[in-house]
C-alpha cells in the first residue's frame, strides 16, 4: 500500500473521530437545553413516616435527596414563637421557601417542620445538638424552624442562611411525606 492509501485512511478515521465528538457535544448541548431524562426521573418522593419522637430531627435520604423532619412539641413551637436576637433573619425575608412556609415556624402544619436536609454554609448533612441544627462539617446553626443562628467564629464572609423549605404535603394523617420536584 503507498503512503498515499494510508493517509487517506488516516483522514477517513480522523472525519470519524471528529463527527462523533461532534455528535456528542450536540447531544449534550441538547440534553441541557432539553431534558432528556424519563418522566419517572421527575416523580415526587416519598417517605414513609412512623413513631416520630417529639423534638428529635431525622433525616430522611433517598438517592442524593436528603430531608429533614422534625416532629415539634408544644413546648418547642411555643419558644419558636418569641422572638430571639441570635437569629440572622428571623422574619425569613432572604429565605427560599414556598408561600405556604412563610410564616414564623417556616412550615405548613406547626407541629411538622420540613427541610432539606443539608446546610448552607458548607452543604453538609445536619445533626442534632441540643435545641438546635448543627452542620457535621462547619459551625452552621439553625433553630427549630430552620432560622440561621449567629455562630462564634463565623466572620461576614462565612454568614449562612437559612435552611431552604421543599414544596411537600402529608398523606395519610401525617404517615407519608411527599416532597414534590
Amino acid at each position: 500500500m503507498s503512503d498515499l492509501h494510508y493517509r487517506q485512511i488516516l483522514l477517513g478515521l480522523l472525519k470519524l473521530f471528529v463527527g462523533f465528538l461532534i455528535a456528542a457535544l450536540l447531544f449534550v448541548l441538547f440534553d441541557f437545553m432539553i431534558d432528556l431524562r424519563p418522566r419517572t426521573i421527575h416523580s415526587s418522593y416519598q417517605f414513609s413516616l412512623k413513631n416520630l419522637e417529639p423534638d428529635t430531627p431525622i433525616i430522611l435520604q433517598q438517592d442524593n435527596l436528603a430531608i429533614l423532619l422534625i416532629k415539634r412539641s408544644e413546648s418547642s413551637i411555643t419558644k419558636l414563637m418569641q422572638s430571639d436576637e441570635r437569629l440572622i433573619d428571623p422574619d425569613s425575608r432572604d429565605s427560599r421557601q414556598p408561600e405556604f412556609a412563610q410564616n414564623r415556624l417556616r412550615s405548613r402544619h406547626p407541629e411538622f417542620f420540613v427541610a432539606y436536609g443539608r446546610g448552607t454554609d458548607f452543604g453538609c448533612l445536619l445533626e442534632a445538638v441540643g435545641d438546635k441544627l448543627k452542620e457535621i462539617c462547619g459551625r452552621a446553626s439553625y433553630d427549630y424552624a430552620g432560622r440561621a443562628l449567629n455562630s462564634d467564629g463565623l466572620n461576614s464572609d462565612g454568614r449562612h442562611s437559612n435552611l431552604q423549605i421543599p414544596d411537600y404535603e402529608f398523606k395519610n394523617d401525617f404517615t407519608l411525606l411527599t416532597i414534590k420536584p
